[in-house]
């Protein structure tokens, strides 16, 4: 009977309208910091065109500084390589660097490069089966190739406390 009024749901009826975007340049630690300070967990990831290019969590950061020194070394190559063209030839210079990973390495490069998205007219049971198979925490809501919204986890445990109280209330009457 759950299901019944949670295939009334619409993702456009309960997703966030405000979406807070971060750069693909942005350093890991300014990425930290603009989590912290607007308190989410994830955002999407833009390139300096206003492209969407990917999404990126507070798991990617946690699994970067996490990493090994040789992982945030290459890490560190790969964000010298495109900024300039050309590769670390100084060894000294590298490990220095790494010992401030964070501060040195973009969100290119830990960001994930696949965007899931879905429409605002999929009902919320859609949704919920899709971050179940793709082991994400959210999804972004595209209309007209732009990021309109953005549904979590908690969206969706929300509407399913929502009917179970309803279904509890109809059940009293």
């Amino acid at each position: 009977m759950s299901n019944i009024i949670i295939e009334n749901y619409k993702v456009r009826d309960l997703m966030s309208t405000n979406v807070l975007s971060v750069y693909e340049g942005w350093s890991i630690q300014r990425l930290a910091d603009f989590f912290l300070n607007h308190d989410i967990t994830g955002a999407p990831v833009i390139a300096s065109d206003h492209q969407l290019v990917g999404v990126v969590s507070v798991s990617d950061i946690f699994k970067f500084e996490n990493a090994s020194d040789d992982v945030k070394s290459e890490a560190l190559k790969s964000c010298y390589r495109d900024a300039t063209g050309i590769d670390i030839a100084n060894r000294t210079d590298l490990i220095e660097w790494t010992k401030n990973a964070q501060k040195n390495c973009t969100v290119h490069q830990i960001m994930a490069g696949q965007v899931i998205s879905v429409d605002a007219d999929q009902t919320v049971s859609d949704i919920a089966a899709i971050m179940i198979d793709k082991d994400i925490h959210r999804v972004f809501v595209i209309e007209n190739e732009k990021i309109v919204g953005v549904i979590s986890t908690s969206d969706v445990l929300r509407v399913l406390l929502h009917s179970d109280k309803k279904i509890a209330q109809a059940s009293t009457i």
